[in-house]
């Protein structure tokens, strides 16, 4: 991996970061709040936003080893990883909400909190 994908990564594994321990968080809350069902709705939630947050590693990685300083190619990787990061994010709720028949609310709020965590990780790159 070069020194460059390597600083553009930082940030992302930070949020990667702040958002496993905020999956734990929530997975063992929820458990001892309200069982094993709720807990798993909260992990799968959770793990949710996890995933799109290595997606987003995924393409920075990629973006930095091809498309380089080429801005034609990065804006097009940008907006490969919007569209699939917005795919696999209704794949997974779709399979949660139907085919998993996971508790809605709890999935949600799990979804939600983790995902905060992106905001929480950039409050400083301003």
């Amino acid at each position: 991996m070069s020194q460059l994908s390597n600083i553009r990564l930082r940030p992302v594994n930070r949020i990667l970061k702040w958002q496993s321990g905020m999956l734990i968080l929530l997975t063992l809350v929820l458990w001892r709040w309200q069982g094993q069902a709720a807990a798993v709705a909260g992990l799968y939630g959770a793990a949710m936003a996890v995933t799109n947050t290595l997606l987003i590693k995924w393409h920075l990685w990629r973006a930095a080893e091809t498309a380089r300083a080429d801005a034609g190619k990065n804006l097009s990787k940008a907006y490969r990883c919007v569209a699939e990061r917005w795919i696999i994010t209704i794949a997974f709720f779709v399979i949660g909400f139907k085919v998993l028949a996971l508790s809605p609310q709890l999935l949600l709020i799990s979804f939600v909190l983790t995902q905060l965590m992106l905001f929480l990780g950039y409050k400083n790159r301003a």
